[in-house]
């Protein structure tokens, strides 16, 4: 057993290192803010008691310096401290950090926009972007923003189908229309329509076939880019696109195409197959595009090759 003289000399000291640990604590000028802020509420026994709080307080950053939220230095990531009094208590709780709306801002809009196998300059695009040197460019610009207004206040509204040569603009077109609802937080889906295709067929090994269709089939916005693009086979004719497009129409779900084809060139490239020409089947798919979009024609060079 350790000497009477001992145990008194180190509870003087453990009294001490409390004493020192209080001092830097109510001196702490945040600290002594809210201590002279609340004067009139607080006595030395409440100080005392909850020291720990003050002191989980004072170890932490008040103040917003710009940091992200990867970097935030507090306890509980993305928020700060604040004091508070509850039943003669000391007790800290935690608000929303700038870095952490932001983050969640962040987060959220990356998720406004799904897109399968798109190019990330068409992902980039801003309606504002479009060239309108000439009139059936400008007419679909103006025709993106009336239908992009509409969407937002909730209004019903037929998609566009977009056909024109190589290169002038088409996918940009879609990727500007995604990307002006994501800045009013409406999400929506934009997919390479030849290379979903065949990932839809991998999924009959994993059994995600279903899944991944669906996942495009009720998308709220949808936009099919190079329709007329893909291998026809009578499976995709009949068991993807003709069924994906039924269920849009008689859900009047807003959807969008771009192709190099018009619509009775599509209609041709659907209607030959490894069964050969099948004229209703592929006219009964042109017309559910109708039903869904109005055609638009887009002239212009090549604007790849610049």
């Amino acid at each position: 057993m350790k000497p009477f003289s001992k145990l008194i000399k180190n509870q003087d000291n453990l009294n001490k290192r409390i004493a020192k640990i209080k001092n830097q604590v109510i001196n702490d000028s945040d600290v002594k803010q809210f201590l002279n802020q609340h004067q009139s509420e607080l006595t030395n026994e409440m100080i005392d008691k909850d020291l720990n709080v003050l002191q989980e307080y004072k170890d932490q950053q008040k103040h917003y310096d710009g940091h992200d939220y990867a970097h935030c230095p507090n306890f509980v990531k993305g928020h700060i401290p604040e004091l508070y009094i509850e039943n003669e208590c000391i007790k800290v709780r935690y608000r929303l950090c700038p870095c952490k709306i932001k983050y969640d801002e962040e987060r959220l809009s990356s998720q406004l926009i799904t897109a399968h196998h798109m190019q990330r300059d068409t992902l980039n695009a801003k309606v504002k972007d479009i060239y309108t040197n000439d009139r059936s460019r400008l007419e679909i610009a103006m025709e993106v923003n009336d239908i992009c207004k509409k969407l937002v206040n909730g209004e019903r509204v037929k998609g566009l189908y977009i056909h024109g040569p190589f290169g002038t603009g088409k996918s940009f077109i879609l990727g500007a229309i995604a990307n002006q609802l994501k800045s009013k937080h409406v999400p929506s889906t934009i997919v390479y329509l030849p290379e979903y295709i065949r990932i839809l067929k991998g999924g009959f090994k994993d059994g995600s076939y279903n899944e991944k269709l669906e996942r495009i089939r009720e998308a709220n916005i949808l936009m099919l880019d190079d329709i007329g693009a893909e291998d026809v086979t009578t499976w995709v004719r009949d068991e993807v696109i003709g069924p994906l497009l039924h269920y849009r129409m008689v859900h009047e779900l807003p959807t969008f195409f771009s192709s190099n084809l018009n619509l009775e060139e599509l209609e041709h490239h659907l209607s030959i197959s490894n069964k050969g020409a099948e004229i209703t089947k592929a006219a009964r798919i042109i017309e559910r595009i109708k039903s869904l979009a109005n055609e638009f024609y887009l002239d212009g060079k090549n604007l790849r090759n610049n």
